[in-house]
């Protein structure tokens, strides 16, 4: 849209992400040490073991377990293992907003998917500073973010910038990055003398749908279990919670149709959602759990979304 109306966002739309594995990737934190699992191998109970295929760890459920394949459902569901989630190397490309990759000073990520890559959605982020970079074959560096800064303002009083805590952003979007296909995307997190530590990463070409009105609604959903014993004192289970966003779209009304189209595509499957570009509070990973969309002959269409984001564990 060539002009944001007064109350309106600029740059509503979604990332959906591009599946990374070891072919398609290289990453700087050490592969996990636990053993493959063996077919004569008899297990105890408790005892871990990896995939070699997948990467993804399982646990044993019994003792004397020989000759399950803990990648078989039958074996999962039969209680012989678990599946606990992939080694942590790739726990930031598992879809999940509940696990993390943790490296001491820096975690470095090169993204080699072999198609266009515009967006880059990290959350679950402790880091001081965020740096995307990308480099073709032909053109040499063709992006460089520099260090974004995780710093979160500390208030907005002169006080509050000297005393108050330091406090880092979780979530950042780095958009516009150039649309190679076949390019190599750097992305390092740094948190030098710390542990650099990141939930997920989601890149991706970002489509944009339109202009957010500027009353969104945010929020999340609490899944631990909070109740009260008999004496009135409270009991408090922990548990996940998860982000949810309603927003109202203006699309231009020729395009109502596209626009649905395009929503439709990825109704089964989590991916990132933005509200608006440059506000972290308005960016979720998730599911589109309603849509609805006000039509007009002419001028501007409104679309109703509502996005249920993934769990996050703390």
């Amino acid at each position: 849209m060539s002009e944001t109306p007064e109350g309106y966002t600029r740059g509503m739309g979604f990332i959906a992400p591009i599946a990374f594995t070891l072919a398609n990737m290289v990453i700087n934190v050490a592969a996990s040490t636990l053993p493959a699992w063996a077919a004569a191998t008899s297990y105890a109970s408790g005892v871990p073991v990896i995939d070699g295929a997948s990467r993804i760890i399982y646990r044993s459920l019994k003792d004397n377990n020989v000759g399950n394949v803990p990648a078989l459902s039958g074996n999962t569901s039969a209680g012989a293992w678990q599946a606990i989630g992939v080694e942590e190397r790739l726990r930031m490309f598992d879809a999940s907003l509940g696990s993390y990759t943790e490296r001491a000073d820096m975690i470095e990520v090169q993204l080699k998917p072999g198609r266009v890559i515009t967006d880059i959605a990290l959350f679950g982020v402790r880091a001081t500073s965020v740096q995307v970079l990308m480099i073709d074959a032909n053109d040499g560096q063709v992006f460089d973010s520099g260090d974004v800064s995780m710093l979160r303002p500390s208030g907005n009083s002169h006080w509050g910038y000297f005393f108050n805590p330091i406090e880092r952003d979780e979530r950042l979007l780095i958009s516009g990055l150039p649309a190679y296909t076949q390019a190599t995307t750097i992305v390092r997190i740094k948190a030098a003398g710390a542990v650099a530590r990141c939930g997920e990463i989601v890149a991706g070409r970002a489509v944009w749908l339109g202009n957010t009105y500027w009353r969104p609604s945010i929020g999340f959903d609490e899944f631990g279990e909070k109740k009260r014993d008999a004496w009135g004192g409270w009991m408090v289970t922990d548990g996940a919670y998860s982000d949810w966003m309603k927003l109202q779209v203006l699309v231009q009304g020729t395009q109502y149709e596209r626009t649905r189209a395009q929503v439709v595509a990825f109704r089964k499957r989590p991916i990132v959602w933005i509200g608006a570009r440059g506000v972290t509070a308005l960016m979720t990973y998730g599911y589109l759990m309603g849509f609805e969309q006000v039509l007009v002959t002419h001028g501007i269409s409104d679309c109703n979304l509502t996005i249920n984001g993934l769990e996050i564990t703390t």
